[in-house]
């Protein structure tokens, strides 16, 4: 009874261990051959603690990050923010970081006007009024989000106020993906963007006051965004952005302010295709001599019941 409550005690570990083996999970993936198309960026270093522009930092050290350690970043359109409205309307170069991510293509680029206006999914709503739309809805202003009038006033007022340039100049941390096919994408930004929202709340609500007195638009006590990123990948095209940030551990060296928040976005692509010269996953080799050493057991068993037959 002992030896066969043994074999299968044996037999359920030998189980439990192939299965262990079999269930590994696959390692994320990220960019690779990572290039940069044009030539208005510019390139962040990180030591830990600071980010610091360096030319000449490899684009692949750069961008291998994550969510818990962003690491540096580059900027695409880097000179967007010292655009007037006018020179930023008919501005329509663009800078992008393209790559492949488990086996497909993907490029990520900066905006120009056309893109504020455009409306991907022609369903009567421009990037522009999405956007102001989600952000209000975002900081507890959904009431306000909900009126296509105050939406629309809002965009042309941070149009106006050169808010477009801010918030067209992707700042790219890392770009992974992880076994079922989701892709992130990492924006370093700031974890307070109040600065460039409060001229468009003071007009806005001063312009309203005067058709409804007595209107009021709170300003947030802090306004969290992020920039947003043209995404092209499997045929499709979309724009990401995103109102949660998460502590980068980060400051700019230069200005003290810039990248001490990543906000980070994605999308469901395709399961990452196998890879020969990817390392395959293997047991650990305490595995094996443990499964080695249950099947000695196993051979010494039955040679010694046949001889004591």
């Amino acid at each position: 009874m002992k030896s066969t409550v043994m074999k299968m005690w044996l037999g359920a570990s030998i189980i439990a261990g192939m299965s262990a083996i079999a269930t590994t999970p696959a390692v994320a993936g990220s960019l690779t051959g990572a290039t940069l198309e044009g030539s208005d960026y510019l390139k962040y270093a990180s030591d830990g603690t600071n980010t610091y522009e360096a030319p000449n930092a490899i684009l692949s050290t750069i961008l291998q990050g994550d969510a818990s350690d962003p690491g540096g970043n580059v900027e695409l359109f880097a000179s967007s923010e010292t655009l007037s409205n006018s020179d930023f309307a008919t501005y329509t170069d663009v800078t992008s970081l393209t790559g492949d991510i488990g086996g497909k293509d993907i490029t990520l680029s900066s905006l120009t006007l056309a893109d504020w206006n455009s409306d991907l999914d022609s369903d009567g709503i421009t990037l522009g009024q999405e956007w102001v739309s989600d952000a209000l809805t975002a900081h507890g202003l959904g009431s306000y989000a909900s009126s296509n009038f105050i939406v629309n006033e809002f965009y042309t007022l941070f149009s106006d106020n050169g808010g477009l340039q801010r918030f067209s100049d992707p700042n790219i941390s890392y770009v992974n993906q992880n076994a079922t096919g989701h892709i992130s994408i990492g924006l370093a930004g700031h974890l307070d963007a109040r600065d460039a929202f409060e001229d468009t709340f003071d007009q806005l609500e001063q312009m309203m006051a005067l058709l409804s007195p007595g209107f009021q638009l709170p300003l947030p006590p802090s306004i969290r965004a992020s920039e947003i990123v043209k995404v092209e990948y499997d045929g499709k095209t979309e724009y990401l952005y995103g109102f949660v940030p998460t502590p980068s551990g980060l400051v700019n060296l230069e200005d003290g302010t810039s990248h001490n928040a990543t906000y980070q976005v994605g999308f469901l692509g395709a399961p990452p295709e196998p890879s020969s010269s990817e390392p395959q996953d293997v047991p650990e080799s305490s595995t094996v001599l443990g499964l080695i050493a249950v099947a000695g057991l196993f051979t010494a068993g039955g040679k010694l019941r046949k001889a004591n037959c």
